[in-house]
């Protein structure tokens, strides 16, 4: 197409005798009449001029010359430019004027001789270039002459020298040869040079930065070796404990003496050897008997199954000391002051020490999910759907309630649903109907009766639980809301998130909205600093979190950018940090005092659709997962903690750590709401089935 286009555009200018404006010059490209008057000048001058560019056949040709005449199409002379603004040689646009009275390139009229003048720029541009062209033409003349001319003598006159005369054109030969293959080979390896250059100072580089990860691993292991030859010599022995009850009889006292030396027996198997009693043997048998042994021996399982996520988490905690050095406050003698003593526990330690330290213990704190009771959302087989959007447990951790795409907010009784595991059905306590799919639910942090709602009709409803009634009806959103939220300070204040780009924020004393946030995009979630009454963090389809400070919400406090697709949920783990859920399958947590980066990504679950729930607990994270499992993380790693399968049956199943997880999903069915309850280690889940499990994490 685009070849038959340009010949047409050829064919047109020659028809029409006239072809686009271009340059200076006039462009390369010349018109039909040009091409005539050219074959004319030839036939009347009786002599052929030299064609520029060795002969360029048509005029169809690309031409890489600016100075060419669209005429004859050899390099201008003299130049001259018309009244139009086109320029040719002189001799050519005297002819072409004197046959046709126009312009050759665009038909322009021009009446006689006086409708040009000289074109001085271009004269002195087209001088330069025939000058250089001159000089490329001697200089690769000259090169060339030499060479034949050393040819033409060694092949005409050798036979005319000497012995000497030979010698001596040998050895400048031999050392012009010399040359060569020495400039040769520099070139050869003198990229090869820098290669191996750059590779040594790399790796110069990485063996330093091993020495002084070794050299902090040795002061860490000689800190954490003081700490436990602390705690070895601060216990008394196992003669002491002998001594001082050597004479009772009563048998509490001789069990709790038992425990005694069993718990000392204990600290030496775990801490640094040393020469201590001869009761050290027995005690550590009487430790490998221990229920103990067996949790730190999966605690230490665990830690190997992520060693190497561990040592990353360790190197990030460290980097401080690692790149800057480690600050160390010695007591000077000369001072006559004593040194501080310390406790056996940390003080030693340096912070961040402290903080690797805590994040494995979290870490290998649980070792599974063990399923306590299973709930369904509907028993009714009527419904279509039985998607489960949101789970909330009430201020007291008494009352939980669950909603979905049923229109039904029903009401559970915790410990009731415990207790009564293992029936078939159990029912809600009470129950709400609403007039569209319900989106989420949240209770009061203050009022035990109140809880909030939205639906997929924007309308934001407040109900009073204990009479089943709506109290409030929000309808200004003109889109589905996705999400609304209490603030826990102020807990008559509501926030409301919607397709229609806006959060709203509410007061249950006013029946409209008190406050407007323009986001620009579809708001998927929105949630309260758990601390404050006048901070609020919501995520968006613009993938980014954006966090407010409610006395200017004309622009955010700091907006976070980091996920690929939009923000499904956000929740605070505490008053500082933040994780969000996108549907890029990742989970990000986020710090409100160094925006806008990323602390840690965590990856694991696939969520590239759905709203899959997300729950905070201190600092654990739980959400959901389109393979239908519930996945659990510690916020100081970035792999998965737990993963629990859910079945399409009503069982109990069974939780299982994710290095013996297997991914093989299920139809469609994803785990769609996910609840922490309050201060403790449960977790209750629903999915896309309706099926609501309550777990335990041990």
């Amino acid at each position: 197409m685009t070849t038959r286009r340009q010949l047409s555009d050829v064919q047109s200018s020659s028809s029409s005798g006239g072809g686009g404006g271009g340059t200076m010059s006039g462009g390369t490209g010349g018109g039909g009449g040009g091409g005539c008057l050219s074959d004319s000048m030839i036939s009347s001058s009786g002599k052929k001029r030299m064609t520029a560019l060795n002969g360029i056949p048509s005029s169809i040709d690309d031409k890489s010359n600016d100075f060419l005449c669209p005429i004859c199409f050899d390099v201008i002379t003299e130049a001259h430019i018309t009244k139009c603004g086109h320029t040719f040689c002189h001799h050519c646009i005297v002819k072409s004027i004197e046959m046709t009275k126009k312009c050759p390139k665009c038909n322009f009229t021009l009446p006689s001789h006086e409708s040009i003048v000289p074109n001085y720029l271009l004269n002195d541009l087209i001088t330069k270039f025939k000058l250089k062209g001159k000089r490329n033409d001697s200089s690769n003349t000259q090169s060339g002459d030499s060479a034949d001319t050393l040819k033409n003598f060694l092949a005409s006159e050798s036979k005319k020298l000497s012995l000497s005369d030979v010698n001596v054109m040998l050895e400048i030969l031999n050392q012009r040869k010399i040359l060569l293959e020495a400039e040769s080979c520099a070139a050869q390896n003198r990229l090869l040079h820098e290669f191996l250059k750059h590779l040594l100072q790399q790796k110069e580089q990485q063996q330093l930065q091993v020495a002084n990860e070794i050299a902090l691993i040795k002061n860490d292991l000689t800190d954490v070796e003081k700490i436990l030859k602390e705690v070895q010599s601060s216990c008394p022995t196992v003669e002491e404990v002998e001594n001082s009850v050597k004479d009772e009889k009563d048998e509490h006292v001789v069990a709790i003496k038992k425990e005694i030396i069993q718990i000392i027996d204990k600290i030496d198997t775990i801490t640094v050897p040393s020469n201590r009693s001869e009761s050290s043997a027995e005690g550590f048998n009487l430790y490998k008997n221990d229920p103990s042994s067996s949790s730190f021996m999966a605690r230490k399982q665990r830690m190997y199954q992520h060693f190497d996520d561990f040592v990353q988490c360790y190197f990030a905690a460290r980097s401080e000391e690692l790149y800057f050095g480690k600050d160390r406050s010695f007591s000077s003698g000369s001072l006559g002051t004593s040194t501080p003593t310390r406790s056996i526990d940390t003080t030693r330690s340096s912070r961040s020490l402290d903080t690797f330290r805590e994040n494995l213990i979290k870490f290998s704190k649980y070792s599974a999910l063990r399923p306590l009771a299973t709930l369904n959302y509907s028993c009714e087989s009527s419904y279509a759907s039985t998607i489960v959007s949101s789970i909330e447990f009430d201020k007291d951790s008494e009352y939980f309630a669950i909603a979905g795409v049923t229109k039904r907010i029903k009401i559970f009784d915790y410990y009731s649903a415990i207790r009564d595991a293992a029936v078939d059905i159990n029912y809600p306590i009470n129950e709400m109907v609403c007039s569209s799919k319900i989106s989420c639910v949240i209770w009061n942090n203050y009022f035990k009766e109140v809880l909030a709602s939205s639906d997929y009709e924007g309308l934001v409803s407040v109900w009073d639980v204990s009479t089943k009634t709506r109290t409030k009806a929000y309808e200004e959103h003109d889109k589905r809301v996705w999400c609304v939220d209490f603030n826990e300070v102020d807990t008559r204040l509501l926030a409301s998130g919607s397709d229609d780009a806006r959060v709203k924020l509410w007061s249950l004393n006013v029946d409209h909205s008190v406050a407007t946030i323009e986001a620009r995009a579809n708001v998927c979630c929105v949630k309260f600093n758990p601390k404050s009454s006048c901070h609020l963090a919501f995520g968006s389809a613009d993938h980014c979190v954006h966090y407010y400070d409610l006395r200017n919400i004309k622009e955010p406090l700091c907006v976070f950018k980091g996920h690929k697709k939009a923000v499904s949920y956000v929740k605070f783990l505490n008053t500082t940090e933040i994780v969000s859920a996108g549907t890029d399958g990742q989970l990000k947590l986020w710090n409100i005092n160094s925006p806008p980066y990323c602390l840690r990504s965590f990856t694991g679950h696939i969520n590239e659709k759905n709203f899959a729930g997300l729950a905070t607990n201190n600092d654990y994270l739980a959400c959901g997962s389109e393979d239908n499992s519930l996945c659990v993380y510690y916020k100081g790693l970035s792999k998965q903690l737990f993963n629990l399968k859910f079945s399409s049956s009503s069982g109990s199943g069974s939780g299982r750590s994710i290095s013996d997880t297997e991914r093989n999903a299920e139809g469609n069915e994803f785990v769609s709401a996910v609840c922490w309850r309050k201060q403790s280690n449960i977790i209750i889940a629903g999915n896309s089935e309706g099926i609501i499990k309550i777990l335990e994490i041990v």
